[in-house]
């Protein structure tokens, strides 16, 4: 933890550090590469278990015909030795730990802290929740990239000066303004709906029963009131338009066919 009660921080504030498991395991048949039976190759082994590894980095060698005829086993990743099999001949190499920072993602003061996960940031302003997102937390400067609510977010609303922003769009927003919002750099598309096809096709899978917010896609998307084209409750864009050029704070995280975790947006005061 890198904060204490009464401290303030703002989005990007880095209120914890750590580090997590790497889910990447790769198998090596050292065996196979040294061309030994599987209960030969321990002797060859240059590693034990727990030790570093760099990527192409030799683990095992074995020599033959007076070291003219050599055979090697190297390391697929960076990472560790997590096990090594002396009956089948066999090693588990793990990715290198996973660095994390958690931000606070809204401006405010730490009222708590949650030991070994975070802290509860206090902040006043306004909370609206979508009813779909992808993506997690981001923030930037709000901008209206549509006049009213029923109109179409497309290409040719989107420009340059929206890199780094988060845009706000009417009822619908189309494939080809997703595709350009992402190689804009803009940071996310709040929208009243989008084409469920069009919103898979841009993520390059269909969308499936779970958790969102992990997705790679470049940006956060937030629907405010669901797939196809439904214009935005006119309260919640005169209130975004009402703060076009604030700084906003917005996560894409849903749980699928479930109210238990829904995106939000927050405007702090």
């Amino acid at each position: 933890m890198l904060v204490s009660i009464g401290d303030l921080v703002g989005p990007e504030t880095v209120v914890a550090k750590g580090s997590v498991t790497n889910p990447t395991i790769l198998e090596v048949r050292v065996h196979t590469d040294l061309n030994v039976e599987p209960h030969e190759t321990e002797r060859y082994m240059l590693k034990k278990v727990g030790d570093e590894v760099k990527k192409d980095e030799a683990i095992a060698v074995h020599r033959s015909f007076f070291s003219r005829l050599t055979k090697v086993s190297r390391s697929p990743i960076d990472g560790f030795i997590e096990s090594f099999s002396g009956s089948s001949g066999r090693a588990l190499i793990r990715g290198k730990p996973i660095s994390v920072e958690v931000k606070a993602h809204i401006p405010g003061k730490i009222v708590e802290i949650v030991a070994d996960e975070g802290a509860v940031v206090e902040s006043k302003g306004f909370l609206l929740e979508g009813v779909f997102g992808l993506g997690g937390e981001t923030t930037g400067e709000l901008a209206l990239a549509v006049d009213e609510p029923s109109e179409a977010l497309t290409t040719e609303q989107i420009s340059e000066q929206h890199k780094g922003k988060i845009i706000v769009g009417g009822a619908i927003t189309t494939l080809e303004a997703l595709r350009k919002a992402a190689k804009t750099a803009v940071n996310g598309i709040i929208t009243g709906g989008i084409d469920e096809k069009d919103l898979a096709e841009f993520l390059g899978e269909e969308i499936g029963i779970g958790i969102t917010g992990n997705e790679r896609i470049g940006l956060t998307i937030v629907l405010t009131e669901g797939f196809g084209t439904h214009p935005m409750n006119e309260k919640s864009f005169r209130l975004l338009k009402s703060h076009r050029g604030s700084l906003v704070s917005i996560d894409g995280s849903t749980q699928i066919r479930s109210r238990m975790l829904r995106p939000e947006i927050v405007i702090p005061a």
